[in-house]
């Protein structure tokens, strides 16, 4: 398992490479910051971000703030008569930096523990407190990435009427 969640995946699609541009650029809109207010607009849109030159860095436009949408880095490829798209979904960096102190402090409160528990006596139950807080941080990211990955690719999968493509692997034998 990895510490912080990423994947990479290819959908491929029917479509022509123009049509799959066209069905992007109809529902990527440029990035807004965070809105105020009480106005529940209808929005058409599904992703934010930019798409040139068949490259894209988007994600899911989210209600609310939401630190565990994936920053979904991608390009489009035509491929004899299909198009595929091929993209990396990253837990954002301000998400990573956040874990990061996170796992620090609490790694250091552990630490504490330790040496509280070999030099002061101090009763050893209390180190499931650090121990659950590192379990619940990394699970909580893990969670939220792993819903929202999911939420992200049936919608990329919808718009273009694809299809993830099958992982291989080498046989090791």
């Amino acid at each position: 398992m990895k510490l912080i969640p990423s994947e990479k995946i290819e959908l491929k699609t029917e479509l022509s490479i123009q049509e799959v541009r066209k069905i992007l650029v109809e529902y990527i809109r440029p990035k807004k910051g965070p809105t105020f207010g009480f106005k529940n607009q209808k929005e058409n849109k599904l992703f934010e971000g930019t798409f040139e030159r068949d490259e894209f860095k988007i994600q899911r436009i989210s209600k609310g703030r939401n630190s565990f949408l994936p920053q979904i880095k991608g390009q489009i490829q035509s491929d004899f008569k299909r198009t595929i798209l091929i993209a990396d979904l990253k837990v954002h960096n301000f998400s990573i930096v956040f874990m990061i102190f996170w796992l620090t402090f609490i790694g250091f409160a552990f630490v504490m523990g330790i040496v509280g528990i070999i030099k002061q006596d101090t009763n050893p139950i209390l180190l499931i407190f650090p121990l659950i807080m590192i379990a619940f941080g990394i699970g909580l990211v893990h969670f939220g990435f792993n819903k929202e990955k999911e939420n992200s690719i049936n919608d990329l999968k919808r718009i273009i009427n694809g299809q993830v493509k099958e992982k291989t692997f080498a046989n090791s034998n």
